[in-house]
């Protein structure tokens, strides 16, 4: 498959291919007599499950690392440790969240006027 009907398949630009390519996200590709890119259909499966990755939060050094690095896709087993691993980041994330929107809450109550709210920012600040 030619790089320009693999990036309509998996809807993105060829740049974007060749950047995954340049970091070792998805295996070069072959190259015909003329020298045009001639990927496997498998190249498309991978596109997907690194566009869905991405999608999901994780970054290109994640999606490389849990590759075997022969072009084919992490088992069934690595995906759902890297997104068992990607669901507590999340948590983690989200209750800092919630503790911090907590003490905004508070405040906001507990200092009514908006000068007393700068005064208690500066007091914490300072």
């Amino acid at each position: 498959m030619k790089i320009g009907e693999l990036a309509r398949a998996a809807g993105i630009s060829t740049s974007r291919i060749r950047f995954y390519e340049e970091k070792g996200v998805i295996r070069p590709a072959d190259r015909t007599g003329n020298g045009y890119r001639d990927y496997p259909e498998t190249t498309l499966e991978a596109l997907r499950m690194i566009l869905l990755a991405q999608s999901l939060g994780l970054s290109l050094a994640e999606i490389k690392a849990s590759a075997p690095g022969d072009g084919s896709l992490p088992s069934c087993d690595d995906a759902r440790q890297i997104l068992s691993a990607r669901l507590a980041d999340i948590d983690a994330h989200l209750a800092r969240l919630t503790a911090m929107r907590a003490r905004i809450v508070a405040m906001m109550d507990h200092e009514r006027s908006s000068d007393a709210v700068i005064a208690t920012l500066h007091r914490a600040a300072g």
